[in-house]
């Protein structure tokens, strides 16, 4: 089969691979139909290329059919059309019982010390072969997999395995108070689909936040308020000024690690980025190596007693925090890999409504054959051509 493979720091390349089988009984082959590229795939394109192996199959979006299922796979049958969450987690230990399928115990990389495995993301979340390829092994599918119906396009329904739990997940943390505001830093496909999360739970006022030009208009056209974020103007400034002063009663960080600006990080990124592996991950485990401008400028923004709610993937074990203001303003700090499966019940009327409520599909910007994902990648990165959603076709 052919699959998107990762070769080195900003290569990757569109292989001939093994096709997967069946290894445990609670397994599912899936034949892929569509699959997105994520804003933390880039990442491990540039950045988090130190956890990285030569060969990794690289994906957590995907959607498609089912070919195959082990003998414990009950929910789902060969024929049924699933979308897949990119935590992969059991439904049956003490974390996926309280709703946190992100820490499951079962799939937990403990040698790495890390959460639930994830699909397609390097060996610190168990190094299993990703979606973005014309077939997928799916680990855990007694529990794992969405059923969705036959009809609408793939985009409805993609964005199930990450896009649309992530967001709904942010703004819940949000924890936006009844007349409250809510800013939203970072408008990629997390922060734009936080903005029309937000208005679709009936929060008024939604501010928005990014330097690209053509991820502001979009947010616009969702019901945000747009503050620029500029290389002259601080964009908490602007919106203490715009909330009498106070700040936002909470806010959204959706950018994380690779945060523009930071220059000196943004130095150290690209040396450890090069370097080998071992120096590499040293820098990025003992060193405050994060690019945190919208972190702190997040931080700032938020009103006293208010809540940040964080997102955005940050890789930096070292990575400097401003305590003081934090217990100075009493601000409350919700974070973490979304819990996709908590968030299914709630989300799956939306993506099953004709009216679309959340835009789901038009929400790519470009789709492109799975052939073409170099091309794709390098647009994506260099944010290039309005590109703010890539979806791949196998």
């Amino acid at each position: 089969m052919k699959a998107v493979v990762w070769h080195g720091t900003e290569d990757v390349r569109v292989d001939e691979v093994a096709d997967p089988k069946l290894q445990e009984p609670t397994d599912a082959i899936v034949r892929i139909t569509s699959t997105a590229i994520c804003g933390s795939d880039l990442h491990l394109y540039r950045l988090l290329t130190m956890y990285m192996t030569e060969g990794d199959i690289l994906g957590h979006e995907p959607i498609g059919i089912v070919e195959e299922v082990g003998p414990e796979v009950a929910h789902i049958k060969p024929g049924d059309r699933v979308v897949l969450p990119f935590n992969i987690a059991c439904g049956h230990c003490f974390m996926c019982d309280h709703q946190l399928q992100s820490q499951c115990e079962t799939t937990q990389v403990r040698e790495q010390g890390k959460g639930a495995a994830l699909f397609g993301y390097t060996k610190l979340y168990g190094a299993v072969p990703g979606g973005q390829a014309e077939y997928l092994r799916v680990p855990q599918a007694h529990y794992g997999p969405i059923k969705v119906p036959e009809g609408p396009p793939d985009e409805r329904f993609l964005y199930l395995s990450d896009v649309l739990p992530t967001a709904w997940q942010a703004v819940r943390y949000a924890d936006v108070p009844r007349g409250g505001t809510l800013a939203v830093y970072g408008l990629g496909p997390i922060g734009q689909m936080s903005v029309r999360v937000a208005k679709h739970l009936g929060i008024e006022r939604v501010i928005g936040v990014d330097l690209v030009p053509e991820r502001n208009e979009l947010a616009r056209r969702y019901g945000a308020e747009i503050v620029e974020w500029t290389d002259d103007a601080d964009p908490a400034f602007e919106i203490l000024d715009i909330t009498n002063g106070r700040g936002a009663d909470s806010v959204i960080d959706a950018v994380g690690t690779e945060a523009h600006g930071a220059p000196i990080q943004e130095l150290m990124q690209k040396v450890a980025s090069r370097s080998p592996s071992a120096v590499a991950t040293k820098v990025m485990e003992t060193v405050g190596s994060d690019r945190t401008s919208v972190l702190h400028t997040a931080i700032a923004t938020v009103r006293r007693g208010g809540t940040l709610s964080i997102v955005g993937v940050y890789g930096g074990a070292a990575t400097p925090m401003p305590m003081m203001e934090l217990f100075d303003k009493q601000v409350q700090i919700r974070m973490g890999q979304a819990n996709v499966k908590a968030w299914v019940d709630e989300l799956l009327p939306l993506v099953t409504d004709e009216s679309d409520p959340l835009g789901t599909e038009d929400f790519a910007t470009h789709t492109m054959p799975l052939d073409a994902a170099p091309e794709a990648y390098e647009l994506f990165q260099k944010k290039q051509d309005g590109a703010i959603k890539i979806v791949l076709k196998p």
